[in-house]
């Protein structure tokens, strides 16, 4: 027999053989296992699936017929796992790991997510075992010859992941359900551990919930722990800021404010408290706050943005000519994407 027809025949024999009838071990496989995870916030999005390649052959409409169910991939079941609840192509799941169906056709294919997740691709859910269908609409797409998922846009509270064979991907949304509390279990959780014992730990978990507007109470209980740790400019200038959103208490937000300003080291932190002055009416406070974050930062390269602040407590105070004065200088030192502000902004004060 001839050697090269022999190999040949060896190596289908032994793919054959692997294939069909050695499934008790772990043994690479023709069509490899593949994996994708995004994270999306603070949720995890981790997709699993066997690729197998086009191979010349037409795959949607043939070898996988149009309106019939497919496996969304090959041999073991495709799945999809999401540590928190979410929502697909707007329609609630539930955290979890789901076995990944698909019904294609040419308009139109339809996802179906089943609570079975360790089933055979060709080993089809019944609609008891059905936990979830969608609709996504097939796109035009470059080639790609192995079946393959990807996250193809990628956002802080939602992503996109598609399916991408042949010339089609079908691409479909997924976003988390509640962001909010997903953050703000992760952040409790985070200062029951190491995080306790760290003032900028309970100073960052307050700052993200004031950012977001969320449980301002806890935000408050936690910028105080941080306090008892160790007192700075940046928790004085976050229990402020939390304060004036709370309201009716500018008393003391003005107290916490004049003890930050002169052992303030940060220049965007100093930046924010002349704002956060100029909020309670502190104009006099806010323009010597203002002062100081210029005459500090010369070599900044942010300097043109401080005096703009500058200019802007002076103008709030109605002393037009100090702030024009200041709003010249902070447009000679700004790069050119900021020139029609500050032209803008210098117009208004000459007319």
């Amino acid at each position: 027999m001839n050697t090269n027809v022999f190999s040949l025949f060896s190596l289908i024999f032994f793919i054959s053989v692997i294939s069909g009838y050695s499934q008790n071990i772990d043994s690479p496989q023709p069509n490899p296992r593949s994996s994708i995870m995004q994270r999306v916030g603070l949720t995890y999005v981790t997709i699993e699936y066997s690729s197998s390649p086009v191979n010349n052959r037409k795959k949607f409409g043939n070898d996988i017929p149009y309106g019939h169910i497919w496996g969304a991939g090959t041999r073991e079941n495709t799945t999809i796992e999401f540590t928190d609840d979410v929502l697909i192509e707007g329609q609630k799941i539930n955290a979890g790991k789901y076995g990944l169906f698909m019904i294609p056709d040419e308009n139109k294919f339809q996802l179906i997510f089943s609570k079975y997740n360790r089933s055979w691709s060709d080993t089809y859910p019944t609609e008891d075992e059905i936990v979830l269908k969608v609709n996504a609409t097939p796109k035009e797409n470059r080639f790609t010859e192995w079946m393959s998922y990807h996250f193809i846009d990628r956002r802080m509270e939602h992503c996109v992941a598609t399916l991408e064979w042949e010339n089609i991907s079908v691409p479909f949304k997924i976003e988390v359900v509640n962001p909010n509390e997903v953050l703000f279990k992760s952040l409790t959780a985070e200062l029951k551990g190491r995080g306790k014992y760290l003032w900028g730990a309970y100073s960052d978990a307050a700052t993200n919930l004031n950012w977001r507007n969320i449980h301002l109470d806890t935000a408050l209980d936690w910028i105080n722990e941080s306090l008892k740790i160790e007192r700075n400019h940046i928790n004085l200038q976050v229990k402020a800021s939390i304060l004036i959103k709370i309201g009716g208490r500018n008393d003391e937000v003005k107290e916490l404010l004049r003890e930050a300003v002169p052992i303030s080291k940060n220049p965007l932190v100093l930046n924010g408290i002349v704002y956060d002055l100029l909020k309670i009416n502190d104009t006099k406070m806010a323009i010597e706050a203002a002062h100081k974050l210029v005459n500090d930062n010369p070599n900044h390269t942010m300097t043109w943005g401080f005096n703009d602040t500058l200019a802007e407590a002076y103008k709030i105070d109605g002393n037009k000519k100090k702030a024009l004065y200041y709003y010249k200088i902070a447009k000679s030192l700004a790069p050119e994407n900021q020139l029609k502000y500050f032209e803008k902004a210098i117009k208004e004060l000459q007319n």
